[in-house]
């Protein structure tokens, strides 16, 4: 059987906004036959969590689409109400084909990371049988319905649908929004806006409905030109995005890579970050200047001296200040 469309696996009831984007609004063309198979999928049963699997083949990287989670958190979340209460809420997951009674996780990586961590053996979930495409979008409003994204995150996964929903790369993509933003703000005359990339641009924001495209060239899109080994770190779930940005701001290239390597050694709270980058900021303690007049007035009382020492006679003594001459000989003349 054909894998199924997000669109049939929610005819039951009404896609959000951004599944119709995605795939389309319109009635099912499934025979009745093929609407009886496809209940099948989507129904909730039990399953060990040791047959679900975190491949996340969907993805471009093979990653989630969540960078981060406090491993300490979670495992306090399921030994605290998961354990007691049970999973409430069913994870998404479709089979690994060739593979039966084995699912890929879609959503509900929080969820069965704590059921994990705390011991427990079995969860709920519903079984569906995306595509990649289908997976990945599933995924992605899923996460977006349930908890808001790092701003990396949905910078990240905002570019991927879109990406893959106009079939070009990612800096293509980027500089259509840009030239977009320049038309928008009267910089330019290139007429992109008019054009069907840019309108299916605009859908998609308006139905995601939480921020413009314009908010996103503005404030998400800047995110990218953050120092490269600050993103690798958010990107390979080894600091929290808060941290990192923190982090981010120290100018200086060697303390800011001393930095990020000691929070993600020391898993350094947000405070304690911020600490260290503001100890880092601090000016070194100096002898306070002397002004240009004490300066001069030193010189010539030290040339009085001169005048009067008999430092002049012993050898030793004059090979060094033969040296200090020098020294002083060519700072005047610099």
């Amino acid at each position: 059987m054909a894998r199924r469309t997000l669109k049939q696996a929610y005819q039951e009831q009404p896609p959000s906004n951004l599944e119709s984007f995605v795939f389309g609004a319109g009635e099912s063309n499934l025979s009745s036959e093929e609407t009886e198979r496809a209940a099948a999928f989507g129904s909730e049963i039990i399953v060990p969590t040791a047959r679900i699997h975190k491949t996340f083949s969907f993805t471009a990287n093979g990653k989630p689409l969540r960078y981060y989670y406090d491993q300490d958190e979670l495992k306090e979340w399921g030994e605290t109400d998961l354990k007691p209460n049970g999973v409430r809420t069913a994870l998404w997951v479709r089979p690994v084909l060739d593979q039966p009674g084995e699912y890929e996780l879609v959503a509900g990586l929080r969820r069965l990371t704590a059921c994990e961590l705390a011991g427990i053996t079995e969860a709920p979930v519903k079984v569906f049988d995306w595509s990649d495409e289908e997976a990945y979008a599933a995924a992605f409003d899923e996460n977006d319905r349930r908890r808001d994204f790092s701003r990396l995150e949905e910078v990240d996964n905002i570019l991927s649908i879109l990406c893959k929903k106009l079939v070009i790369d990612q800096d293509e993509l980027i500089s259509l929004l840009y030239r977009m933003d320049n038309e928008a703000k009267g910089k330019t005359t290139q007429n992109v806006l008019g054009n069907p990339e840019a309108q299916a641009i605009e859908e998609f924001f308006i139905a995601r409905g939480q921020l413009t495209w314009k908010s996103f060239v503005a404030t998400r899109l800047p995110l990218l030109k953050k120092p490269p080994e600050i993103l690798d770190a958010i990107r390979s779930s080894q600091i929290d995005y808060t941290k990192a940005i923190e982090i981010a701001k120290v100018k200086n290239p060697q303390r800011r890579a001393e930095l990020l390597n000691q929070a993600v050694q020391r898993s350094l709270s947000l405070t304690e970050v911020k600490a260290a980058i503001k100890q880092t900021s601090q000016p070194h303690e100096t002898a306070p200047q002397a002004n240009s007049a004490d300066l001069k007035k030193r010189f010539k009382s030290l040339l009085r001296q001169a005048d009067k020492t008999d430092a002049w006679e012993d050898s030793k003594r004059s090979q060094k200040l033969e040296k200090l001459l020098q020294q002083l000989e060519k700072l005047l003349a610099d």
